[in-house]
């Protein structure tokens, strides 16, 4: 009951079990990728700045053919990376700040004082937002002369940015009001 005659083909649970942790796999995969967004985008703009200014430097002084494109799509990579880059920063909360004095306040005081400077944060963040919105659509005429895309392409790093940190600083805050909440009953 228990065996299979050699040869035999089975169906059934079989490919469920396999289809399973393919599944499980991608899933694991996405999950990762949306957790380190940020990350996979900073190393694919980087990777693009050394490709393009490694062609063109060997297309200028190797073949002495110099490429019209590559110094400006570096310099557009460079837009994307600096302002992805600042949204890393956000996420893992490493933007510089000037924290002498909010060591001498209690650790209230403190969380206080981070609540108060993240809202700051993300009323400046949302604004930002808009504004950047408002530039990308007056930029969405404009064309780029060697790459001859649009420059709202290139300025769309701007509102994406600005939402990724609306969203770290975010979570940051409600952590912080969490504990601040926390400390008062406590």
């Amino acid at each position: 009951m228990g065996s299979l005659p050699s040869g035999a083909v089975t169906t059934g649970a079989m490919p469920a079990r396999s289809a399973e942790p393919s599944a499980l796999a991608v899933r694991r995969v996405v999950v990762w990728l949306a957790a380190n967004v940020e990350e996979v985008i900073c190393a694919v703009l980087l990777v693009v700045m050394v490709g393009s200014v490694s062609a063109a430097v060997f297309f200028r002084y190797v073949l002495d053919s110099p490429l019209p494109w590559p110094e400006e799509l570096s310099r557009f990579a460079l837009v994307w990376l600096t302002f992805i880059g600042a949204a890393l920063a956000a996420k893992r909360q490493s933007h510089v700040l000037v924290d002498f004095f909010v060591g001498f306040l209690p650790e209230r005081a403190r969380c206080a004082l981070a609540v108060l400077v993240n809202v700051t944060l993300l009323a400046f963040l949302v604004l930002f937002f808009t504004l950047s919105v408002q530039f990308v659509q007056k930029a969405s005429v404009a064309v780029s002369p060697a790459l001859s895309i649009r420059m709202s392409y290139v300025y769309f790093a701007l509102p994406v940015a600005s939402v990724l940190m609306i969203v770290h600083i975010g979570r940051q805050t409600l952590g912080l009001a969490r504990q601040l909440a926390g400390s008062r009953r406590g």
